[in-house]
């Protein structure tokens, strides 16, 4: 069949507009795959897709695991790392609870974990215990969280890793999404603070041990009414019960006096009675905040004469068995 020069030259112009679109597409796709991808924050309840997989991490043990980073917002970091204790009775079928635990300025997850007692108790009570791990200051070399106030000069986004590390311990472990809890001590209970303003549509309760806390970047809006328990002593120096502190040991920043912080955040949960003691001993008041939205409450533990410690006891039970209580009164709905 005889071909007139014009389809000839129509047909190559063809030819070449779809060989360069294909190449063009194909350059493009290369270029996207090697941009790495990393997950917003989510703060709202996500579906655990680990359930009915076996753990990667022998039951009754606890381990390390590491997730990918973004180095703006980790100080050049590409991973970083975490510690999950797993129960001997883990079976993933059975969606468990979530305590987050985060350690203080210059400590790391291993010490706050056998600190606190948490993975014992785990044990006792059949829970999951992760204990994240914090960037290095760059100055002093000690782990540190970056909670609002002048640590947030670092750039570091610590609620961005939380997230992430929630997503992580979501996909390989069975896990109740409602029940997810967060503690931490002295800047660590800064950072629990941190989280209660930022993900508190993803964690039910929140549970600060002589917390360092700063003021939160735009203010805090936790967007519902949550439940906090915070333990302090009274003769605590570092991070002083009456205000603030000029101790080296923690990032700089100008931290509220505990009866304030309580205040407000009894405010922002809209308590009408308070603060009202429940029990009293020789070495501590227990206190709280009632009558508040959504059934929560703000209740506190003066450590009468306590210092800048995790407290071994509080009266005959443990810090963490009274933390753990707290919890298991409240869990996220799905409204």
């Amino acid at each position: 069949m005889h071909t007139s020069p014009l389809v000839r030259y129509l047909l190559l112009l063809l030819c070449s507009v779809l060989f360069v679109g294909c190449a063009a597409g194909s350059s493009q796709q290369q270029t996207h795959q090697n941009v790495p991808h990393y997950s917003p924050i989510i703060n709202s309840l996500v579906a655990t897709t680990g359930c009915g997989h076996p753990s990667p991490i022998a039951q009754g043990n606890s381990d390390f695991q590491t997730i990918a980073a973004d180095p703006a917002k980790a100080e050049g970091s590409q991973t970083r790392t975490y510690r999950i204790y797993i129960p001997s009775m883990y079976q993933d079928q059975q969606q468990l609870p979530v305590v987050l635990v985060f350690h203080g300025y210059g400590g790391r997850s291993y010490e706050i974990e056998e600190i606190t007692g948490f993975s014992d108790l785990a044990e006792q009570q059949h829970f999951i215990v992760v204990y994240p791990d914090g960037l290095e200051d760059g100055h002093n070399n000690a782990q540190f969280w970056a909670n609002g106030g002048a640590a947030d000069s670092y750039g570091i986004d610590d609620v961005q890793f939380v997230s992430d590390v929630l997503n992580d311990v979501q996909r390989k472990f069975c896990v109740d999404a409602h029940r997810i809890y967060a503690t931490g001590f002295s800047n660590g209970g800064g950072m629990t603070d941190f989280l209660a303003c930022r993900l508190a549509m993803r964690i039910a309760a929140f549970a600060p041990v002589s917390g360092n806390f700063l003021p939160t970047p735009g203010g805090c809006h936790p967007g519902r009414p949550v439940s906090i328990l915070e333990i302090h002593g009274t003769a605590d120096t570092t991070v002083p019960y009456n205000g603030d502190s000029s101790s080296p040991n923690h990032p700089p920043g100008s931290e509220e006096a505990i009866p304030a912080w309580l205040h407000n955040w009894a405010v922002r949960d809209g308590c009408t009675r308070g603060l009202e003691p429940f029990l009293q001993t020789a070495s501590f008041i227990a206190e709280q905040w009632t009558g508040c939205q959504g059934h929560v409450a703000v209740v506190h533990y003066r450590i009468e004469g306590g210092g800048h410690i995790w407290p071994d006891a509080i009266g005959d039970q443990t810090c963490a068995s009274v933390i753990w209580k707290f919890f298991q009164n409240y869990s996220l709905t799905t409204a």
